[in-house]
């Protein structure tokens, strides 16, 4: 007779990720598979256990992998991770990693494994998608101008800023409330880091994997210094009546970042203390012009479904694609200021898109440590019309 399976809980026990680079920076050289093996190495040598582990899957998002041959396998054979270990990439756009992380965690939920290292990478530098868009982009800007709103074509599924301008506009999100909440982000980041606040979090990247140079040791978009009157300058960036700027909005970067997941089992029998508990996970879909709030539905929905009012998060982590994203999330939700992005957001530290997902939900955890909170909420909008979180209880 077949037995009835309960749930397992699932524990993060190591995390942490590079520092983010700016683009054609000081990780531009190093691709997905070095990127990202290198952040394997580091995960698994911060639980410092020498035998009684092995890893039943390791799962990678990306957005845009330069790799083409299933990134995940080539990154742990790179990493030295055993070969009898299997490998899969995956690819839910911006929330790629979010989704690696979601799928690890279900694995063990239903006693599929006990270990299951996730991760998520991508090098926007080098990024052919990446960099043919922008350079396309530039070139409208300067050859014919960019347009206008009552220019806008209909089929925008690609025209991601363009849809953040919609809605920016259809919610009375302006110009001036984008550059605060940007000012707000770069601050927080620039005091973020020098109090060292992502020094546990991080670690310094070297060349290659056998190299001792030390390629960047921290996160290298924060800005050393940013006024207001520098973000009022900045010229629009998508439509000529626009308020999204290369400066209230996300740029191109470089970055990985993992995490070791482990069953309350396995927790036990190595003697480990986890960091926190995985509880819940929920993802929506909406029209891609409306991807904006997709983050929000995503919230109310886990909120929901765990019986929580969103008073009781002490800590969310709101990914800033854009401002404009950022403020209507959080107008929508009625969101206390003083709980969202404590430390800044994607739009100072950088966004490099498969990596964010564990970027933002390896910030969160570390920042529920040091102010010891009992519940934190991560949560993202994805290209294509899509929104995701996910829920942890501090230990």
């Amino acid at each position: 007779m077949l037995q009835k399976r309960s749930l397992n809980r699932v524990y993060i026990v190591s995390a942490c990720r590079t520092p983010i680079g700016k683009t054609a920076g000081s990780l531009s050289n190093l691709n997905d598979v070095a990127l990202m093996s290198l952040t394997l190495r580091e995960v698994i040598g911060r639980l410092n256990i020498q035998q009684g582990c092995s890893f039943d899957d390791v799962l990678v998002g990306s957005c845009f992998p330069n790799e083409n041959y299933n990134l995940a396998r080539k990154t742990l054979l790179a990493a030295d991770i055993s070969y009898s270990v299997p490998g899969a990439t995956i690819n839910r756009t911006c929330c790629s990693s979010m989704e690696a992380l979601i799928q690890g965690a279900r694995q063990i939920m239903i006693g599929d494994g006990d270990a299951v290292i996730v991760g998520g990478v991508e090098n926007m530098s080098k990024s052919p998608h990446v960099m043919k868009n922008a350079i396309r982009s530039l070139r409208t800007r300067t050859s014919v101008g960019l347009p206008s709103f009552d220019e806008i074509g209909e089929n925008l599924m690609d025209e991601v800023g363009l849809c953040a301008e919609i809605s920016a506009r259809e919610n009375n999100i302006t110009r001036k409330k984008q550059d605060q909440a940007a000012y707000n982000s770069y601050q927080r980041a620039i005091e973020a880091k020098k109090k060292g606040f992502f020094k546990e979090e991080t670690f310094p990247v070297h060349s290659d994997l056998t190299s001792q140079d030390i390629a960047l040791d921290h996160d290298e978009n924060i800005p050393e210094g940013i006024t207001m009157e520098m973000l009022q300058k900045e010229e629009p960036i998508f439509l000529r009546d626009g308020t999204i700027t290369k400066l209230n909005a996300t740029s191109i970067n470089d970055g990985a970042a993992a995490m070791i997941l482990m069953s309350e089992r396995m927790v036990d029998k190595l003697r480990i203390q986890p960091l926190v508990e995985y509880v819940d996970s929920k993802t929506v879909g909406v029209h891609y012009k409306d991807f904006s709030i997709a983050p929000a539905h995503a919230i109310d929905g886990l909120l929901k479904k765990n019986q929580l009012d969103i008073t009781e998060v002490n800590l969310i982590e709101l990914n800033e694609a854009y401002a404009s994203q950022l403020l209507l999330c959080k107008e929508k939700m009625g969101l206390n200021d003083e709980k969202v992005n404590i430390n800044g957001g994607s739009i100072a530290i950088g966004h490099p898109l498969g990596c964010t997902g564990l970027r933002i939900t390896t910030t969160l955890i570390y920042s529920m440590l040091r102010l010891k909170a009992s519940i934190g909420v991560a949560s993202m909008c994805a290209g294509g019309g899509m929104g995701q979180s996910l829920l942890f209880r501090g230990i």
